[in-house]
């Protein structure tokens, strides 16, 4: 039957860019996680990443290509899975050989990150499937996390106790310096480090200088403290709330309530806003 005849991704796309985007609006297709706040073509340094997607998940970074992978492919994901600080790194191909396959689950069983080689094959239809050849064994995966560990200052936060906005699953201890949420091309994180906290925008897609100019109209200078951060390549706005941080234990309490409250309140407007 047709319908089970393979056809070359590249007789469905006319450029690899192309399939980068169809991916993009089908994310779920790939089953590895929740991911909503989603950009092609995205900056990491002076490259270009072909996706990266935050959500409840964490981060996802995803390098595609036709044909069989390559390891000039696999070299960039691995290093904008980790200039990005991803939770979960795919490469997405037709075909992989056994070398990246063994490498590959060696990755899964070192890493905080989960690592994925999904084969996409196209129908004679041009119907898209996705098969995964690795991806991180659930007992592994638990094992290694286990030993890592969860923050212990995040933990209440994400159980739900300051409100349902900036719940979710535990925090690694070794990622434990923020949490986000996204709406908008906006990540809205929660940052701690030893000495103090802060709220940070962070702004992803099309513009991102416009877009912060526009948003910040919402948060007058009068009602709020903020410094611009920016980079060559990012965009960030934070907001100062305490003069207190992980080293201060005493004062977790405190310093929790202050940065959901106002993470709450930022979020919330930007979410109510017509910008």
């Amino acid at each position: 039957m047709n319908i089970q005849k393979r056809i070359p991704l590249s007789s469905v796309y006319t450029r690899e860019e192309d399939f980068s985007a169809d991916l993009a609006d089908n994310l779920d297709e790939l089953r590895v996680g929740k991911f909503e706040d989603v950009e092609t073509e995205a900056n990491v340094g002076t490259r270009r990443a072909d996706i990266v997607a935050v959500g409840e998940d964490g981060t996802l970074v995803i390098e595609n290509q036709f044909g069989k992978a390559d390891w000039d492919h696999w070299g960039r994901l691995e290093a904008y899975a980790r200039l990005k600080e991803a939770t979960v790194a795919v490469l997405v191909a037709e075909e992989f050989e056994e070398l990246m396959i063994v490498t590959c689950r060696y990755r899964d069983e070192d890493s905080t990150i989960d690592w994925y080689l999904i084969e996409a094959h196209a129908n004679a239809h041009e119907e898209l499937s996705f098969h995964h050849v690795v991806g991180p064994a659930i007992d592994i995966q638990t094992e290694r996390k286990a030993e890592v560990g969860y923050s212990e200052f995040w933990q209440p936060i994400r159980d739900g106790e300051y409100g349902e906005l900036f719940a979710g699953k535990p925090v690694p201890i070794s990622n434990d310096g923020w949490i986000s949420r996204t709406r908008h091309n906006i990540g809205v994180w929660l940052a701690l480090t030893n000495q103090r906290c802060y709220v940070q925008l962070y702004f992803t897609g099309a513009n991102p200088s416009e877009r912060r100019d526009e948003i910040m109209t919402l948060f007058p200078e009068s009602e709020y403290r903020y410094e611009y951060r920016d980079t060559r390549t990012q965009t960030k706005v934070n907001f100062s709330v305490i003069d207190k941080g992980r080293n201060d234990r005493d004062d977790w309490d405190e310093i929790r309530e202050k940065l959901v409250v106002m993470g709450t309140d930022i979020y919330n407007r930007i979410n109510e806003s017509d910008l």
